[in-house]
């Protein structure tokens, strides 16, 4: 049987790095392709050519004909941009390996076999994997949590799909059916829990970093912060309005959800940030990528001869300080957490009144 004719426009570039793409027959100019605009350009375009005004027929046709890929382009161009920075960087990781198992399989037929194909490949690797320029560039494999979290983003982009009519919805439902994979299940490696880093080994890292990093260190310990919420604030972001400043970040992890978030910066805190605000408002207050610092901190850990620790568990050291001295909620709004039972992850308390409650057993 003949493939069916694929009817949704696909996003090309010429020789010239001309986007273009073509529509019932005739070449629609882009722009260039490298510029973000096209791809803008684009997505009106697909919105326009596969609007919500057709018929049943013709929808399904439409779902009948559409590539993986072409499912990827869609969701990549139109709704990952709505999701955090960190969270981009985790989906397109997705996209990738999807579009390189099964880029050119119709939609209708990726099913829960196919995603447990993809599965696999997370857990094993591919250590044969070259970049595109040929170059050796292998794929560790990922832990156990890390492949969960990621077969959800399949599962999700699939859903969204049955929201544009691209995806036949038993094509969603069927792949929600593959369930995550439980400890001992599989040769995945665990993922080492974050662990609350103590101040002997905090200050060691210290005397190792450069001036720039140990600041940004001790704000990742003021604040609460991820790296990468620190790591965007400029001055004229800052509130600095009142005892202490504040900054209401717009790109962040659960902004796509319609969440809030704002960092708190106390006087300490406000020293330190005053030696990097200068005359360009524009500018990052620390121009540095959060990997870059992260790597710093690793190679500090090594140096200084202690456990390797991450930027991210100093924030886990400053949660589980701050739930025991005030309050889940309290605590709950200086993280950003959109659970409480998230914060109440770090609380010591109840371990504390477990080891009491015990001691009166007879």
């Amino acid at each position: 049987m003949p493939r069916p004719r694929n009817s949704i426009p696909k996003f090309s570039i010429d020789r010239n790095g001309r986007a273009f793409t073509k529509v019932d027959g005739r070449f629609v100019s882009l722009g260039r392709g490298d510029n973000p605009e096209s791809r803008r350009r684009y997505a009106v375009l697909l919105t326009e050519h596969t609007g919500l005004a057709v018929t049943a027929s013709t929808a399904t046709e439409k779902r009948a004909s559409v590539t993986v890929n072409e499912l990827l382009l869609r969701f990549v161009t139109e709704e990952l941009p709505r999701y955090s920075t960190s969270e981009q960087y985790c989906q397109k990781t997705v996209v990738r390996l999807l579009r390189q198992l099964f880029g050119e399989t119709l939609v209708s037929e990726f099913g829960p076999l196919r995603l447990r194909v993809v599965r696999k490949a997370m857990v094993d690797g591919d250590p044969t994997q070259k970049d595109q320029n040929g170059k050796p560039c292998p794929r560790k494999p990922w832990s156990r949590d890390t492949v969960n979290r990621n077969v959800k983003r399949i599962q999700a982009i699939f859903r969204w799909g049955v929201s544009w009519e691209i995806v036949p919805e038993t094509v969603a439902a069927s792949l929600g059916t593959v369930r995550i994979l439980a400890a001992g299940e599989t040769a995945a490696a665990e993922s080492t829990p974050r662990r609350s880093v103590s101040k002997s080994d905090i200050e060691a890292v210290r005397r190792q970093l450069t001036q720039r990093n140990r600041d940004i260190l001790d704000l990742l310990g003021l604040t609460g912060a991820r790296p990468g919420e620190l790591l965007s604030v400029r001055a004229k972001d800052l509130n600095q309005d009142g005892e202490v400043w504040r900054f209401d970040l717009i790109k962040h992890k659960t902004a796509h959800k319609g969440k809030s978030r704002t960092l708190f910066f106390n006087s300490k805190a406000q020293a330190i940030l005053q030696r990097y605000i200068t005359d360009d408002p524009e500018a990052r207050l620390f121009p540095i990528r959060r990997d870059s610092f992260g790597h710093a901190v690793l190679r500090a850990c090594t140096r200084a001869g202690i456990e390797p620790f991450v930027p991210h568990e100093i924030r886990h050291t400053t949660a589980t300080k701050l739930v025991d001295e005030v309050g889940i909620e309290s605590a709950q709004r200086l993280l950003g957490h959109s659970d409480q039972a998230m914060t109440q992850h770090y609380s010591r308390t109840a371990d504390r009144q477990a080891v009491e409650a015990v001691k009166t057993l007879e």
